[in-house]
């Protein structure tokens, strides 16, 4: 029998941004809340993202209001109510890179893009820059191209886990990485979880947040379905070697003549103060098991082409691997929506991208209320507390 047992009203498991952002609401909606973590928090997805809030744009390129465009058009605002004190959460002490990106074509897009561009549909999420109001980097006389303002802003990520683990700090657990998980369960209900011989955890309601650890825990659980599918990316990230001549800040999604960006660019600050380029969007699909040579060389060309009339400084190169773990669909397509399924007093979710996670939080907040979870006092655990994992520009190039 374990050693140590501790109560709360909700367990949840995996301290990325959507366990987080549960984890906040719950606790400030007064239910006692624990959040499990056995690495850093935001170790995974969360500090790989670029920290772009999508209202889904980039999905329609093609000229057609997805489904995924819908259902995440409405995050922006959402985050920027947060941003402004307004929201569910406080993240007023984020740091905010730009409240907006742009997107540019090297040449002029087709008039069919540009009517769409310009519709009902679209015209309040985007418009034209005119030359005038166009920063440096495209007021070179070179650039031809077409410019585009997207009211998406682009947060530093490290400063929003802060922010949403600050409040309720004591109540984010360190877990440690190599502990054996086991459930106690009756019937369908979970009723408490075992970490190793000396902890257990027992609590009314059990939320999973875990991104790729879900898998494990669903085994561990017996849970066939849902089932969890990897969509891998390979990430590219570049600086200045000199960093007195360092790259320009860029916050933008370069556009060809398909249905997804060509190149997605966002800028960072190292712990040297060297701006920092991470690039993703196709070169990040199409360079998954390609060797770090071939890639960073494909990079290099990339920005060439796309950005022509830009002489970049000599650069310093590194890639990252990372697997977006969502719910499984055919063909391993993206998931429109972010998941939730309910077993019992067991709850399932991924966010499937950074922005949902406002929207995957209702869903579960919705879900423990129709379970009738009431508020109850526990005592603080005596237990180490999880930190914040560092920025991926802190680590990569070393």
């Amino acid at each position: 029998m374990p050693k140590h047992i501790i109560t709360t009203d909700v367990v949840i498991i995996g301290a990325g941004i959507a366990g987080l952002w549960l984890h906040h609401r719950l606790n400030k909606m007064g239910f006692h809340a624990l959040l499990l973590e056995n690495n850093t928090i935001g170790n995974a997805q969360t500090l790989s993202s670029q920290g772009i809030i999508h209202g889904g744009t980039k999905y329609a390129l093609n000229g057609i209001l997805s489904k995924a465009t819908q259902a995440i058009g409405e995050m922006p605002a959402r985050w920027k109510d947060c941003l402004a004190g307004k929201g569910d959460v406080d993240l007023t002490s984020v740091n905010v890179f730009t409240d907006h990106q742009l997107m540019w074509s090297k040449e002029q897009l087709s008039s069919k893009i540009v009517s769409f561009f310009a519709s009902k549909a679209l015209s309040s999420r985007m418009q034209t820059v005119e030359k005038s109001a166009q920063p440096e980097l495209f007021q070179d006389p070179n650039f031809k191209g077409a410019l585009y303002r997207l009211e998406e802003p682009v947060l530093d990520i490290p400063t929003v886990l802060h922010a949403l683990a600050k409040p309720w700090q004591d109540r984010i657990l360190q877990i440690p990485a190599d502990a054996d998980i086991s459930w106690q369960q009756d019937k369908n209900t979970v009723q408490s979880i075992q970490i190793g011989d000396d902890l257990e955890i027992k609590a009314q309601q059990f939320v999973l947040t875990a991104g790729e650890g879900n898998q494990a825990l669903l085994d561990s659980l017996g849970i066939n379905k849902p089932t969890m599918q990897r969509r891998p990316l390979q990430m590219v990230m570049c600086k200045a070697k000199d960093k007195h001549n360092a790259l320009p800040k860029l916050y933008a999604h370069s556009l060809g003549s398909g249905s997804t960006p060509i190149a997605t660019i966002t800028s960072h600050l190292d712990d040297d103060g060297n701006v920092v380029w991470y690039i993703g969007g196709n070169i990040a699909e199409q360079g998954v098991g390609k060797s770090f040579k071939q890639l960073t060389h494909e990079a290099e060309e990339l920005l060439h082409d796309i950005l022509p009339w830009f002489e970049h400084p000599e650069l310093k190169w590194a890639t990252h691997a990372i697997n977006r773990a969502e719910p499984k669909q055919s063909a391993l397509s993206r998931p429109d929506t972010a998941f939730v399924e309910s077993k019992g007093n067991l709850h399932i979710t991924w966010p499937t991208k950074l922005a949902l996670a406002p929207n995957l939080a209702d869903s579960v907040i919705n879900a423990l209320t129709k379970q009738n979870l009431i508020a109850h006092s526990h005592p603080s655990p005596s237990l180490p507390q999880a930190t914040i994992g560092k920025a991926l520009w802190d680590t990569a190039f070393k």
